[in-house]
């Protein structure tokens, strides 16, 4: 979900809230700076013809539509957006639908009724009764009643122009229904919140988001356009350092585990020992996402087979919860882990 705070980071790069970076790419900034928005929820217009897509439309700041729609006659007084991408439901990805879709740049119908260009939206369908699917419909009920999402499917190709295709990349982990979209002519990614222009990402299934990093490694882009944060210049290396920082702290509670094997730990015991060594001091809200990490890292290492919850079954029993579910992370913290010591004779 969005963590929005009005106020901006002075530890990064100021970006304007308009800028061209390609031939086929412009970003609209969508006015809403904070600590975890960065500089802000970027949004891209993308084409090169009057017809633009957008990807990504903001949290709903009044200052956005009139950005937008002044960024759109700047490039050209014909300019239109045809279609929205949303990116995932996380609202600074999609809150700005119902600002767009009232506005002057989506026109259903004339005054005499005669249908003119409305806006398509996209997005990957969430499995329906999950928490995201409820929350992010239950958010949607203001959006007019003609309002369609169309569902995104991995590996769609979307033709923008003859100049211009994107492809669909079906990225989850950050959230179930995330995307990322590639752009084949300039070899770009627009990562969306798989990959920040500054800093590390919050994720909710590890598996799923290291199997998207690796998605988006195969394609080896020269350059990533991330949803917050600048531009990323080296795709690749950046890329492999999120890689290789998820594989640290694998390898790190591994470690960590196997100095004494008989030794049981919880993802707070191991985030306590973790902090002792590195001497790290954590804000309460930012412990609970340490530790949330850490227990996101032992349900990987236990699909992996290399350990496993003391009393899982009966925990399970007792409580109705399975623990090794990703969205039940929090009701684990305090429950005990072992690294699974197996015989080398067999």
């Amino acid at each position: 979900m969005s963590f929005y705070e009005s106020t901006p980071r002075s530890d990064l790069p100021e970006l304007p809230e308009f800028t061209q970076l390609t031939d086929r790419v412009w970003r609209v900034m969508g006015l809403n700076p904070g600590k975890f928005t960065l500089q802000g929820t970027n949004t891209y217009l993308v084409g090169t013809g009057n017809r633009k897509i957008l990807i990504d439309c903001g949290d709903g700041q009044p200052g956005y539509v009139p950005l937008l729609i002044d960024s759109l006659k700047s490039i050209h007084p014909e300019a239109y957006i045809s279609d929205i991408l949303i990116s995932h439901c996380h609202t600074d990805h999609w809150g700005g639908l119902q600002h767009i879709m009232s506005s002057e740049l989506n026109k259903p119908l004339s005054d005499s009724g005669e249908k003119l260009q409305n806006i398509n939206i996209h997005k990957f369908p969430l499995i329906p009764k999950s928490k995201l699917y409820q929350y992010f419909y239950q958010h949607l009920q203001n959006l007019p009643g003609y309002v369609v999402f169309n569902d995104l499917q991995d590996k769609q190709l979307i033709t923008v122009d003859e100049n211009v295709h994107i492809q669909v990349l079906h990225t989850p982990g950050h959230a179930k229904d995330h995307c990322a979209f590639y752009l084949e002519e300039e070899d770009i990614v627009f990562t969306a919140d798989c990959i920040l222009g500054h800093g590390s990402v919050a994720f909710e299934d590890l598996a799923e988001y290291m199997g998207s990093l690796r998605k988006i490694q195969d394609l080896r882009p020269s350059r990533l356009f991330p949803g917050h944060g600048d531009v990323v210049n080296n795709g690749m290396k950046k890329v492999e350092q999120y890689l290789s920082q998820r594989l640290a702290k694998e390898n790190q509670i591994v470690d960590i585990m196997l100095q004494d094997t008989s030794i049981t730990w919880t993802p707070i015991e191991l985030t306590e020992y973790m902090n002792s060594i590195s001497k790290k001091a954590y804000s309460e809200q930012l412990l609970a996402v340490v530790v949330h990490t850490v227990g996101l890292h032992l349900i990987k290492l236990s699909n992996d087979g290399k350990v496993e919850m003391i009393d899982a079954q009966q925990f399970k029993q007792d409580t109705g919860v399975d623990p090794y579910d990703s969205e039940n992370i929090f009701r684990i913290v305090n429950q005990k882990w072992r690294y699974i010591v197996r015989d080398s004779k067999l």
